[in-house]
């Protein structure tokens, strides 16, 4: 185990240890998993990037033309985009009910 003495905006310290505290776990657990969660994404685009430069373009249209033109089944069929999806628990995040007089915040993601 390493230690690193880390600076960071008391605004962003205040806001970490409160979503520390929502998430039951310590602010150490809090940062390493946050860290976690950046070295996997910065890891994934690089393993896509170098996947996609392996790629044959033309290779791909000869499969794709194989490929039979027919309706999806309607299984298959992508859900309406007014239905709401509720988002599933990952790697430490611990459904508990809002303490009395809790703001909820709602996270908009881009598209």
């Amino acid at each position: 185990m390493s230690n690193y003495a880390l600076r960071i905006p008391n605004s962003l310290f205040d806001y970490a240890k409160q979503c520390a505290e929502d998430e039951s776990v310590s602010m150490n657990q809090f940062f390493v998993m946050a860290i976690a969660e950046k070295v996997s994404a910065l890891k994934t685009a690089a393993y896509f990037e170098e996947r996609a430069g392996r790629a044959d373009v033309s290779r791909a249209r000869e499969i794709l033309k194989k490929v039979r033109d027919v309706p999806p089944l309607p299984e298959d069929e992508p859900a309406p985009a007014h239905v709401a999806r509720e988002p599933k628990a990952g790697y430490g995040i611990r459904k508990k009910p809002a303490a009395a007089g809790a703001r909820k915040v709602r996270v908009h993601k881009g598209r």
